[in-house]
């Protein structure tokens, strides 16, 4: 984790000239969250009484490691759970507990919706992304990383003295193991402490990071619904099983898909404006965060003097004025006055990251490509070589 925010710092130093938060910060943000997620994942883990002990993890864990490398985002439990389920499914070569594997994934995908609703704009990054119709434009990276502790059951049978052992109500589990686990009268539920790493990547160029984290949420708490109201019913009856395993990985896939294509399909947010200067971004404890300049802005006069021009705000800036008057348009369209006093060293920047009219620096290229696409491009290449 510690890495990859210095990444992030690294690419805004290198765009901007200046990191937009800390990396120290964004750790502590995520150790933070990824507590409070941990907390509700394992109060789901014991309400459904989700059991790991036949859930397949030994194979689950290498297939996961083999399919990042096809693509990063196969990483995820939904793609390697599902192959494993199908597979066991399928073969009866391996004895696994579908709906007890599925049950985890749906949970852990829960859990990393909520984490994404509401913190996963909170480190994004402002970036400049080569658009194919707009030239280059603004947006930002949404990458986050949270460990979280979470509490998980697994199944013991023994001949236990009765006062360790809580009784649970004839409901419970919702989701139910295996049958001769279930009819054992000396099986326990025995709670493991282990710390889950949920992981979020997205980018967000033609809505803020804050609203492509809700609609990214609301998709991902939807498929971790469904896909845990399957594992309910995989744990009753079979074909359900199949339709779980199945969906695990081609939901979690589509989800991925119709993400990239809403964000190529609408107009980008931050594109530069033909009048004046737009704001991307701005630093924390900045003149432009405490003046009350946001994301969106557009400064469309500085000094009494219109920004009709590229560089005509620098030039301004370059003189270490004292004092700074401007009038911005808000992404709203209202028309505000800000003013900033820099008495008595001037400042020749307000730590604010504008949306570039005429660029030559580094920017980031959009990657479209997904399981699909891969599969349909061997296939072809297969059919060259034949």
């Amino acid at each position: 984790m510690w890495k990859q925010y210095k990444k992030a710092e690294t690419l805004e130093k290198t765009l901007f000239g200046t990191a937009k938060i800390n990396p120290r910060n964004k750790l502590l943000y995520a150790i933070f969250y990824g507590i409070l997620g941990g907390i509700i994942g394992s109060f789901i883990v014991m309400l459904l009484g989700i059991s790991i002990t036949e859930a397949g993890l030994v194979y689950v864990w290498p297939l996961a490691l083999i399919l990042a490398l096809v693509h990063p985002h196969l990483m995820c439990f939904s793609y390697a759970g599902g192959l494993v389920a199908l597979f066991s499914l399928m073969t009866g070569l391996l004895q696994i507990d579908v709906a007890g594997l599925m049950g985890l994934v749906a949970v852990l995908h829960f859990v990393e919706s909520l984490l994404i609703y509401f913190a996963g704009h909170i480190n994004a990054t402002p970036v400049f992304v080569k658009d194919d119709s707009y030239g280059i434009v603004g947006g930002f990276s949404l990458q986050e990383f949270w460990p979280v502790p979470i509490m998980l059951l697994t199944i013991l049978v023994g001949d236990f003295p009765s006062m360790d052992v809580i009784q649970m109500p004839d409901w419970w589990p919702l989701i139910r193991p295996p049958e001769y686990v279930l009819e054992n009268p000396q099986a326990i539920y025995l709670m493991l402490p282990v710390v889950a790493a949920l992981g979020y990547g997205d980018i967000a160029l033609t809505k803020t990071p804050k609203d492509r984290c809700k609609s990214s949420a609301v998709n991902l708490f939807a498929f971790s619904f469904i896909l845990l109201l399957l594992s309910v019913l995989a744990s009753r009856y079979l074909p359900f099983a199949y339709m779980a395993a199945i969906f695990a990985p081609t939901g979690h896939e589509f989800l991925i898909i119709t993400g990239k294509k809403s964000e190529q399909a609408n107009k980008p947010l931050f594109v530069p404006p033909k009048q004046g200067e737009m704001i991307l971004d701005v630093i924390k404890n900045s003149p432009a965060e405490k003046s009350g300049l946001n994301s969106g802005d557009i400064i469309m006069s500085i000094n009494g003097q219109d920004l009709d021009e590229p560089g005509k705000l620098q030039e301004v800036l370059s003189e270490y004025p004292t004092f700074i008057w401007m009038t911005v348009k808000t992404s709203e369209g209202k028309i505000k006055d800000v003013e900033i006093s820099a008495f008595p060293n001037g400042l020749n920047n307000i730590g604010a990251i504008f949306v570039p009219k005429v660029f030559s620096g580094t920017y980031v290229v959009m990657d479209d490509d997904n399981i699909m696409k891969r599969i349909k491009r061997f296939f072809k290449k297969r059919d060259e070589n034949a």
